[in-house]
């Protein structure tokens, strides 16, 4: 452990299992304080994973974690989450926007509710808490917003269509229009929010997997199989902690997938305790 984010404070929403717990032990093995953001406070919910044993994973290991249970669906409970980190730490240097609702139904059958759930939680939720974490990271005289996106975001193939082809298989069969269109509009609110704070120390990026993480929701989708890149939830925790200490004059603006950066960066993927590399696959 080297230590890169002593001192820092850092708010990571989705906390409570895969991506976001992983992203938030590895901030923490690195000196962050962590105030961990998501529905599911206690064990028992329907997936495995609750804020409380990401908090308790943490302290196990030394750190110093603070949940906060909020549905980022509401504007109440985004409300709150700036004010009670800073109450709570002093101050706030990171935000990892990494919470996300996702539903892959036909298009054509998309309810208004769907929709409004999706860009409530993908766009403006990241949107709402980077405008309130604003205010405290100038004050810090530094920081980094992380978004979370999906290579979903990525338009399908267009016609002629080879039928064999895995990315326009996906996009028929898998119904990720939806949730890729609000991902998509996270990568330009992305690049749009780092060129706008291009004259400022503050780096916006938004990093996804190559493909899909082996996490607990994605493992519940199920529908995987030997064609699928799955990534160990290590990946994206290192990429992130690469996009969250680096000064926005070298990393802003950036649109990245995890491997591909790690190894542009020749960064090695670590345990989430950041003590030993971790065998990983190679970029696609």
């Amino acid at each position: 452990m080297t230590g890169l984010l002593a001192g820092k404070v850092a708010i990571v929403t989705g906390a409570s299992r895969g991506i976001g717990a992983a992203i938030a032990r590895r901030f923490a093995a690195e000196g962050a304080r962590v105030a961990l953001v998501a529905r599911t406070a206690a064990p028992g919910g329907a997936l495995p994973g609750s804020l409380a044993e990401t908090v308790a994973a943490i302290t196990a290991a030394g750190g110093e974690a603070l949940a906060i249970p909020a549905d980022l669906a509401s504007a109440e409970d985004r409300a709150r989450i700036v004010p009670a980190t800073v109450a709570r730490f002093g101050r706030l240097d990171i935000l990892v926007n990494n919470a996300a609702w996702a539903r892959f139904v036909p298009i054509w059958e998309a309810k208004p509710r769907h929709f409004d759930l999706a860009f409530q939680m993908n766009l403006r939720a990241p949107q709402d808490l980077s405008q309130a974490a604003l205010p405290h990271l100038r004050a810090a005289g530094a920081g980094w917003i992380l978004n979370i996106s999906s290579a979903t975001a990525d338009c399908p193939p267009p016609a002629p269509w080879d039928e064999q082809d895995r990315a326009t298989a996906f996009n028929r069969d898998g119904h990720a229009t939806l949730y890729g269109t609000s991902k998509a509009a996270l990568d330009r609110l992305t690049a749009g929010w780092a060129v706008e704070l291009s004259r400022e120390p503050i780096a916006v990026n938004a990093l996804a997997p190559v493909g899909a993480v082996a996490s607990e929701g994605a493992l519940a989708v199920g529908g995987w199989d030997q064609r699928d890149h799955l990534e160990p939830a290590e990946a994206m925790a290192e990429a992130a902690l690469q996009l969250c200490h680096r000064p926005a004059s070298e990393l802003s603006g950036q649109i990245v997938r995890s491997l591909p950066l790690l190894a542009r960066l020749g960064v090695a993927v670590r345990t989430l305790d950041g003590r030993a590399p971790l065998a990983a696959p190679e970029p696609a």
